[in-house]
């Protein structure tokens, strides 16, 4: 997705959450400076999705059920954060894991190091995080929620699911399966329940008559 087409859906954002356009830009630039020197690894990325099956994987308390009655072969797997835990649970190292490194950290980085890629989002609320886990990290793509400076990437998105998606789409997935999405979820908190209906809002908008297959 052009930043110019994410913009105004940026804005809304940062309206309807009181989030800080200056706060994720200086983060943006932390992660450049942080990932200064790095190989750029987006083309093995997009070789591990480009015309695949590709399953995104929510966080859901449904995740590891569903993953159970998939019954999809040979398909590559796209991790939002704290999904990783479940997939490695289950003998599944993510082709990519997409996080703002709010999740569990330890399983990112044993994914990271079993051959997983990174794609780790700076936004106004993680730099200490940034800070902290990224030297720890091999093969890292950079993504901001603002205009991206050189080096790093708007793929489009908010939450980590529904950026995982926005990127799957990017790099030319074949079709994409959901699973561990719960929009309706009424166990967390009202912030929460508020980034839930973003996610979905952006998933449909990301997909738009893209085959989804929901357990």
């Amino acid at each position: 997705m052009q930043f110019a087409a994410w913009e105004p859906i940026y804005l809304a954002i940062l309206e309807d959450f009181g989030f800080s356009r200056a706060g994720d830009e200086a983060a943006a630039m932390l992660l450049r400076e942080l990932l200064r020197g790095r190989e750029e690894c987006l083309h093995q990325a997009a070789a591990r999705i480009r015309r695949q099956t590709v399953v995104v994987c929510g966080n859901a308390p449904s995740l590891e059920g569903e993953l159970g009655d998939l019954g999809i072969k040979d398909a590559a797997f796209v991790a939002a954060d704290g999904a990783t835990s479940v997939l490695l649970r289950k003998g599944i190292v993510p082709e990519i894991i997409v996080t703002d490194l709010d999740g569990p950290f330890d399983a990112i980085l044993k994914a990271n190091q079993g051959g997983s890629i990174v794609i780790v989002h700076a936004h106004a609320d993680n730099l200490d995080a940034l800070r902290r886990c990224v030297p720890q990290l091999k093969r890292v793509i950079g993504t901001a929620q603002c205009r991206p400076p050189e080096g790093l990437y708007n793929f489009g998105g908010f939450t980590d699911g529904d950026r995982s998606v926005f990127l799957a789409m990017e790099l030319g997935a074949a079709s994409i399966t959901l699973a561990g999405f719960d929009f309706e979820d009424e166990s967390v908190t009202l912030r929460k329940q508020k980034k839930l209906a973003w996610a979905r809002r952006l998933i449909d908008l990301a997909l738009g008559d893209k085959c989804i297959i929901q357990p």
